[in-house]
């Protein structure tokens, strides 16, 4: 019998948190309400030397890595892209 994963819906979400790096390369996170906030909070730090690292989603109490894609259609070069996100390791 085949046993099927449940699918994690980010609207869903209780809470988002974001994983940075700041201008002293200190690895830091910061927890918002909304995805609507935290994507605010990220588009205010452009102008700082500033590197975000990760993102998650709190679903049923669980933090839930995720990416925000470019477009809704993945192809190649996107899945290569998604690959190396999830895989590489950021040093300051």
């Amino acid at each position: 019998m085949k046993k099927f994963k449940k699918r994690i819906n980010i609207e869903n979400a209780t809470a988002f948190k974001l994983q940075y790096k700041d201008s002293n390369g200190e690895t830091k996170e910061k927890e918002f309400a909304s995805y609507k906030s935290m994507e605010q909070f990220h588009s205010r730090q452009e102008a700082f030397l500033y590197i975000d690292l990760h993102r998650y989603a709190q679903v049923d109490g669980i933090w839930h890595r995720f990416l925000k894609l470019r477009s809704p259609f993945v192809f190649q070069e996107e899945m290569n892209f998604l690959n190396k996100t999830f895989s590489e390791v950021i040093e300051a």
